[in-house]
């Protein structure tokens, strides 16, 4: 049995039974019909007889046969044992042979031809023997029929024989019709019962409820878009969880960086604490970079913590020594989950025991390394803490680096004298850096209204032009080349290419990687890429266009290839590269801090010396951010004024004081608008130098002076 059939099976079943009621009606209607015709020729017996004998027959067959088919084709044959009833108690009348028509009729409620034609079968040879009986004089009760011949009887025949074929088509189509209705049905309930689990799986969604299951087995396409948007949701909270966490435990760490800048030792003990909590892990341990007497570089144990509690204890690795000397030497995160038995033990309450996963993170920044943070935990860490712990190497490290710098600092306060002139050659360098830049900027100006200007030709017709043009057609046949193409094939191997040959038989070894290209023009790729040609001998670079062409059906009927030769906007890209490295150089070999703004207050160029002074209070400075939402409040509006003075054309010259802990620092600002081609302000450079030393190299000499 198909599929189709068992589900309308039950439809069809239900239609089988309101058959049967209608029919019981037609085996009593038929019973009272045989006794109203009785009186006529007085035919009581012959009544009583054989309805007795089909209304049995009819309840007997139901009993034995209930749930079956069998008993509906005894149905259609005993409503035709009435009909032939009626016949014998009529004598053959001739008018109650529309019976059949309304036995046949009835049937039709079954639709079903496996009811309907054992009736007409049955009638057929019913009628049949009435009429060989009746032309025969064999049966004399049958006076009613008149003499009928061979061709009236042949026309009776067919008639009963076309309506019970006709009957049984109107059957099939009633089935069909049911069987549709059925499917029409349960596809509406499938329908309902699809949203009502929607909406339950959308009201869960709605509650929160991310982890509910999605009952329908096939779901529509607004349940696999609920499904995607649960699934979307779920890595959205994911991702939200692992940046809320990465960035929490940065600020916590940040802030014990920031208290404890001056004291490694606190720094160290603090930050190893805060990790092992954090982290949910079982032991910790910082170890530093450190230089001896001997200047021997060795990894010195800073902080150790297990079980949140803090462990004093000594020692010194080489550099290489065991898996936390190999990730400084290799600066390198180290990650195991398969720890040797003798590597590290966790000691609690319960004893010793080994841990279940090892992270070993390097203390780097700028490839520099600083030491090495080692955690230990009986959890596995996952991807999030691996990316965190990183972090917090980067930061710790960049810490230690400042830390240090600051030490040196102090040591070069000393050298008073050299510093001054140093000082005085910087500015004059930063002067000369200024002019270049700005030289650079109206070059780079200059360069792209070039290429502007270049760009406005392409709308010419095909041959006042400078690109190369060719279409194709899928033969790979040309149909269209202009003259440029023709010249620049002059005099070489491809010479010979014109409209009607084909463009594959000249390339020689080149021609599977055009046809490739060609091929997928021709699948509704289009494709966009620059080689490097030498068509003459000459080392040129050239940008190829191929895209499909097609007709009015938007069926693909060839390829188009435009080519343009852009040597001079390579060469143009290399000096531009070239430039903005000396540019970086310039401003980036200095320790004073350099930026320059647009009329917009958006940062075009920012040096490394200002970039890593923002990033201090975890500002990653980047060109195109405005400098003035940067701004604290309390300098809001004298830093505004003062781009706004500069953007006006006023060049800025001053010196600012900067309170900084138990000292003061001097800092000479300067403003400095730039203009384009055309002598129109498009920004603002602002160059700031620490001259503190200088100021009280000044005041020192002015004492000696006194």
């Amino acid at each position: 049995m198909s599929e189709v059939s068992s589900k309308t099976k039950p439809f069809h079943a239900k239609v089988h039974r309101e058959a049967d009621g209608i029919v019981n009606y037609f085996i009593w209607g038929y019973f009272i019909i045989g006794w109203a015709l009785s009186p006529v020729h007085g035919t009581y017996m012959l009544a009583l007889i054989t309805s007795l004998i089909n209304v049995a027959l009819f309840y007997g067959s139901k009993a034995l046969g209930k749930e079956k088919f069998w008993p509906r084709i005894m149905v259609g044959l005993l409503l035709w044992n009435f009909n032939m009833q009626f016949i014998l108690q009529l004598h053959g009348a001739v008018e109650i042979h529309f019976f059949y028509f309304i036995t046949i009729t009835a049937l039709l409620f079954y639709e079903s031809k496996k009811v309907i034609i054992p009736t007409v079968v049955y009638a057929l040879v019913s009628f049949a023997l009435l009429f060989y009986f009746s032309s025969n004089g064999m049966y004399v009760v049958l006076d009613q029929i008149e003499n009928l011949t061979t061709r009236n009887i042949l026309i009776h025949l067919l008639l009963v024989s076309l309506y019970g074929v006709l009957a049984c088509f109107w059957a099939n189509a009633q089935r069909r019709q049911t069987e549709q209705s059925a499917l029409d049905h349960l596809k509406i309930d499938e329908q309902l019962k699809l949203m009502e689990n929607n909406i339950d799986f959308a009201r869960n969604i709605s509650q929160g409820n991310l982890e509910a299951k999605y009952e329908a087995f096939d779901g529509d396409k607004l349940g696999n878009a609920l499904i995607d948007m649960r699934q979307s949701l779920l890595d959205a909270s994911e991702r939200e969880a692992k940046e809320r966490f990465i960035n929490i435990g940065l600020a916590s760490i940040g802030e014990i960086l920031r208290n404890n800048a001056d004291n490694l030792d606190n720094l160290c003990d603090q930050v190893i604490s805060e990790l092992v909590g954090y982290m949910k892990a079982n032991q910790g341990g910082i170890f530093i970079v450190t230089e001896d007497s001997d200047q021997n570089i060795y990894l010195d144990l800073k902080a150790c913590r297990a079980y949140e509690r803090k462990k004093f204890i000594q020692k010194r690795l080489e550099l290489g020594q065991s898996l936390v000397g190999q990730a400084a030497i290799e600066k390198r995160t180290i990650y195991m989950t398969d720890i040797p038995d003798d590597y590290i033990n966790i000691t609690s309450g319960l004893g010793l025991a080994n841990p279940s996963s090892l992270l070993i993170v390097p203390l780097k920044s700028n490839e520099k390394i600083m030491g090495v943070i080692e955690m230990a935990s009986f959890e596995i860490f996952n991807e999030t803490d691996l990316e965190f712990l990183e972090k917090v190497g980067e930061s710790i490290a960049a810490t230690i680096i400042n830390a240090n710098t600051n030490q040196q600092t102090h040591v070069l306060l000393e050298q008073s004298k050299q510093m001054t002139e140093q000082m005085q050659a910087q500015e004059e360098e930063m002067r000369q850096n200024m002019e270049e830049m700005q030289a650079t900027q109206e070059e780079m100006a200059r360069a792209q209204k070039e290429l502007a200007e270049k760009e406005t030709n392409l709308n010419a017709l095909i041959n006042n032009t400078s690109d190369s043009i060719i279409t194709i057609d899928r033969d790979y046949n040309i149909l269209v080349m202009n003259d440029v193409v023709k010249g620049r094939y002059k005099g070489t191997q491809y010479e010979g290419m014109a409209e009607g040959s084909n463009a594959l038989d000249m390339l020689g070894n080149v021609r599977d990687e055009w046809k490739a290209k060609y091929d997928k023009a021709m699948n509704g790729e289009a494709l966009n890429f620059t080689l490097e040609s030498s068509v003459h001998g000459e080392n040129t670079w050239r940008e190829y266009f191929i895209n499909p062409v097609k007709d009015k059906n938007s069926s693909i009927v060839g390829v188009s290839v435009f080519s343009r030769d852009i040597t001079e906007r390579k060469q143009l890209e290399i000096e531009m590269d070239q430039r903005e490295y000396v540019l970086n150089g310039m401003i980036n070999n200095t320790s004073d801090t350099y930026f320059a703004i647009d009329t917009d207050y958006k940062i075009m160029v920012v040096n490394d010396v200002l970039r890593n002074r923002f990033k201090e209070s975890n500002i990653d400075l980047q060109p195109g951010m405005n400098i003035l939402d940067l701004l604290p409040s309390e300098i809001y509006e004298k830093w505004k004024g003062r781009y706004d003075r500069c953007l006006s054309g006023e060049k800025i010259s001053l010196e600012e004081e900067r309170p900084v802990k138990d000292k003061v620092l001097y800092t000479e600002i300067r403003c400095e608008p730039i203009v384009d081609d055309n002598n129109k302000i498009i920004g603002a450079s602002v160059t700031s130098k620490d001259i503190t030393e200088l100021k009280e190299m000044k005041e020192k000499v002015a004492e000696l002076t006194e």
